[in-house]
C-alpha cells in the first residue's frame, strides 16, 4: 500500500506542476522540449506528441482501421490501435481486412467448392475459400458431405420410390418418404415394389404349379401362387382339392371304401365325391362295414366276458358286438349270461374286504361272492379295522407331533396309525420326551445380556433358546452386561474438549456409542491429545505488541486465545514500533487528494 501512494503522490504533483506552467503566457515556450512550441503543440506538456494526423480505428491491431477518419494527437507516428489504411472489411477479425475477387467457397475444407466467382473478405490466407473451383459442394458447412445424388418420393416407406426425382447430399441421413432407388412398381404398398418374371402358376393355392410365363409386381420375393421352377404338374389349377391324377373307385355307400371297376380322376389328397382310393370294401351298400377284419375271441352270451375263438367278419372301424382282438376277461360259461367269471377267493371272516386262509375256486356273476375275498393280505382276520400292513419310515413315539427316522411295517386300516408316518414332520432329537423336540444351536450367555458368546452348542429343547443360552454368539465382551456388539464410529473426541478428529474404527458397546467415540463431526480438532487446542488458525508475528502483526503469516493449532506475540491481523508496516501500523506518505497522498 506504501508504493501506491508514493505512485498517487507523484501524479498528483506532477499535475500540479503543469497546472501551474500553463499559467505561462510566453509563445516561445516549449514545455515539453519536443521541439514544438506550445502553441503549436496538440499536447504541450507531452514530449512524445505534438502534431494532429489523420486515422482510423484499428480495433483489432490488424494494420488497417475502419469507419470515418479521426483527428489524433500523435508523435512520429499514429499509435497501435489506429491506421492511416481505412478500408479493412473485418474489423473485429486481425486474420481478414481485405476483400479479394474472383474467389469460390470452401468453407469445410474438402476441396469441393459452393457457387462462385464470389468476393470475399480475407487476409494473407484464403481461409474459407479456393482461387480454383473445385467439384460441386453441396453442404460447405460439413467436409462430410460434398457430392449430390438423388432421390424419389417413397409414399409407402418401402425403401424404392418413384415419381420427380430431388436433389440431395450424398451421405446425409435420407429424408423421411424419400427413397435413394427408383421404379417402385406399386407406390402405395409397402409390400409391392418391383417387378419379377414367373415361369409357373399355381393359382388355386394347392401348391402345385403348371408352365406360365410373366411379369408381377412383388416385394423381395414372387408373391404366393408365382414361382420360377415347377412344383409338380397340377391336373387342375382351378380346382384345390385336386392336382394329380389318380385310380379311383365307386364309393356308393360314402364310408370311404369303393368297389367295382377302376377309373382315373383328377385328385388331392383324397378322392373326389362318390369315389374312394381302396377297392377294398366287403359292404359296398352298408356304410358301417367295409373291411375284412381277423377276431381271436367270442362273447356268444353278451355278457362282456370272451371266450378263445379266432375267425375273419366284415367290419367297421372296429369289430361288431360279439367279437374281439383281444380277451374280456375269462368267461367260464359262454352260454349263461349270469355267470362268467372264475373267483379264487379266501374267506373274509371279519367282513372287511380282505380275506386269509385256504383258496378257494367258483365259477359266478361279477360280484365276489359273500363272505369271500379276492385279496388274502388280511394281516387280522378278527380286526375289520386292520387289514393291511403299511410301511413307514418315520415314528412319534411320544405324541408330539414331531417325528423322528425309523423305518419298519404296521397292521393298518386304509391309512397308518398314529405315530407313524412316511413323511418327516421335524426332526424329533428326543422322541422319548414330548417336551422337546428340536436341536437348536445356542451360546453361553455368561453376562445375561441376551447375547452369548464362545463355542456354539446342540441344544435339544422345544424349540425356543433356554437361558443361560442365546441363539446369538457375537457378544463381543462376554462378561460385561452393558456391551454386546461392535458398533462402528467415524470421529473421536479423546481431549474431551467438544471437538472432534475424524478416526473409523469400531468399538464393543451397548445401544449407543460410549464417548469419546462419534458418527458425526463437531468441528475438526487439528490437536485431540489437548483440550486447550483444536483449530487451525492464520497468524502473523506482532514482535512489538500494538495487536497488528507482519508476515511471513503462520497456520498453527490454537485454542480461543490467540497466542502472545501473534496477530489475526497483518498490515504492520513496522513491527518493531507499536505506534506505526501503517505507512505515512499513504495519509499524505490522501490528504493532497482530499485538498
Amino acid at each position: 500500500m506504501g508504493t501506491n501512494g508514493r505512485t498517487w503522490l507523484a501524479l498528483t504533483l506532477a499535475m500540479a506542476t503543469l497546472a501551474g506552467c500553463a499559467d505561462d503566457d510566453s509563445s516561445e515556450q516549449d514545455s515539453d522540449r519536443d521541439g514544438v512550441v506550445d502553441a503549436m503543440d496538440c499536447a504541450p506538456g507531452d514530449g512524445t506528441r505534438w502534431r494532429f494526423l489523420a486515422g482510423h480505428v484499428d480495433a483489432d491491431l490488424d494494420g488497417v482501421g475502419a469507419g470515418p477518419s479521426l483527428q489524433s494527437c500523435v508523435g512520429q507516428r499514429l499509435p497501435a490501435g489506429l491506421s492511416p489504411q481505412g478500408d479493412d472489411c473485418a474489423p473485429a477479425d486481425a486474420s481478414r481486412w481485405r476483400v479479394l475477387a474472383g474467389l469460390y467457397p470452401d468453407v469445410d475444407n474438402d476441396g469441393a467448392t459452393g457457387e462462385g466467382p464470389v468476393s470475399a473478405c480475407v487476409g494473407d490466407t484464403l481461409v474459407g475459400y479456393r482461387e480454383q473451383p473445385g467439384a460441386p459442394d453441396c453442404d460447405d458447412n460439413a467436409p462430410r458431405f460434398a457430392a449430390s445424388t438423388q432421390l424419389w418420393p417413397d409414399a409407402d416407406f418401402d425403401g424404392i420410390g418413384s415419381g420427380e426425382p430431388i436433389s440431395h447430399c450424398a451421405g446425409r441421413d435420407l429424408p423421411r418418404g424419400y427413397a435413394a432407388v427408383d421404379g417402385d412398381c406399386a407406390p402405395d404398398d409397402r409390400a409391392r415394389s418391383t417387378w419379377r418374371d414367373y415361369t409357373h402358376r399355381d393359382a388355386d393355392g394347392d401348391g402345385f404349379t403348371v408352365p406360365e410365363e410373366g411379369r408381377v409386381c412383388s416385394g423381395m420375393t414372387l408373391p404366393a401362387g408365382y414361382a420360377l421352377e415347377a412344383r409338380g404338374l397340377d391336373c387342375d389349377d382351378t380346382n384345390a382339392a385336386g392336382w394329380q391324377e389318380r385310380t379311383v373307385y365307386a364309393d356308393v355307400d360314402g364310408d370311404g371304401f369303393g368297389s367295382g371297376d377302376p377309373v382315373m380322376r383328377c385328385t388331392g389328397r383324397t378322392a373326389p365325391p362318390g369315389y374312394a382310393l381302396d377297392s377294398v370294401d366287403c359292404a359296398p351298400e352298408d356304410a358301417t362295414l367295409w373291411q375284412w377284419r381277423s377276431y381271436a375271441h367270442r362273447d356268444s352270451d353278451g355278457d362282456g366276458d370272451t371266450v378263445p375263438e379266432q375267425g375273419v367278419t366284415c367290419s367297421g372301424a372296429a369289430l361288431p358286438p360279439g367279437h374281439a382282438q383281444w380277451p374280456t376277461g375269462h368267461d367260464c360259461d359262454d352260454r349263461d349270461a349270469t355267470v362268467m367269471v372264475t373267483w379264487h377267493v379266501y374267506p373274509d371272516d371279519d367282513g372287511d374286504g380282505f380275506g386269509a386262509g385256504t383258496r378257494q375256486t367258483f365259477c359266478a356273476g361279477r360280484q365276489i361272492p359273500m363272505g369271500y375275498s379276492a385279496v388274502n393280505t388280511d394281516c387280522d382276520d378278527a380286526a375289520p379295522l386292520r387289514w393291511r400292513l403299511l410301511a413307514y419310515s418315520h415314528r412319534d413315539a411320544d405324541g408330539d407331533s414331531f417325528t423322528a427316522p425309523e423305518e419298519g411295517a404296521v397292521c393298518s386300516g386304509m391309512a397308518l396309525p398314529p405315530g407313524h408316518a412316511t413323511t418327516p414332520r421335524g426332526n424329533d432329537c428326543d422322541d422319548a420326551d414330548p417336551s422337546i423336540h428340536t436341536t437348536v444351536q445356542a451360546w453361553t450367555d455368561a453376562d445375561g445380556d441376551g447375547v452369548g458368546a464362545g463355542d456354539a452348542v446342540a441344544l435339544c429343547t422345544d424349540g425356543t433358546v433356554p437361558a443361560p443360552w442365546s441363539a446369538q454368539g457375537t457378544d463381543c465382551a462376554a462378561e460385561d452386561t452393558a456391551r454386546w456388539r461392535q458398533v462402528a464410529y467415524a470421529h473421536v473426541d479423546r481431549d474431551a474438549d467438544g471437538h472432534t478428529h475424524p478416526e473409523a474404527g469400531t468399538v464393543c458397546t451397548g445401544t449407543s456409542l460410549p464417548e469419546p467415540y462419534f458418527t458425526q463431526a463437531t468441528g475438526n480438532d487439528c490437536d485431540d491429545t489437548d483440550a486447550a487446542r483444536y483449530r487451525w488458525t492464520v497468524l502473523y508475528p506482532d514482535m512489538d505488541g500494538d495487536g497488528v502483526g507482519t508476515s511471513p503469516r503462520t497456520t498453527p493449532c490454537i485454542g480461543a486465545q490467540t497466542p502472545l506475540g501473534f496477530s489475526l491481523k497483518g498490515y504492520d508496516v513496522d513491527d518493531s514500533d507499536a505506534s506505526i501500523q501503517e505507512d505515512p506518505e499513504d495519509d499524505l497522498m490522501v490528504e493532497l487528494i482530499l485538498d
